[in-house]
């Protein structure tokens, strides 16, 4: 099932118990109960669709990272790594007087 389709399904649970509470089932802590659980799922998975609408999954911008491959092939972070510094490089820089 896509985030999406996910959404919509608690969506729709939900409004079905707001519709149970506002017909007497108010007391009803099991009712209360899930509409909290579903308003915090909810809530993240529309994060999650939001970082799949802008192309990214867990930290990784996909769509940058999909261009990167077909242009340097699936090892690209071998082929677009800098290279080494030597040792010389790495002394500090003296500052002059």
């Amino acid at each position: 099932m896509s985030t999406i389709e996910r959404i919509n399904q608690l969506t729709a649970e939900r409004l079905a118990l707001y519709g149970q509470a506002s017909n007497g089932h108010r007391g009803e802590r099991e009712v209360l109960r899930r509409i909290d659980q579903i308003t915090v799922e909810l809530e993240l998975l529309w994060d999650e669709r939001r970082q799949e609408r802008a192309g990214r999954k867990e930290g990784i911008d996909l769509l940058v990272d999909r261009a990167y491959e077909e242009t340097y092939g699936p090892g690209y972070e071998e082929t677009i790594s800098p290279l080494p510094v030597s040792e010389a490089e790495k002394a500090p820089a003296s500052l002059a007087a």
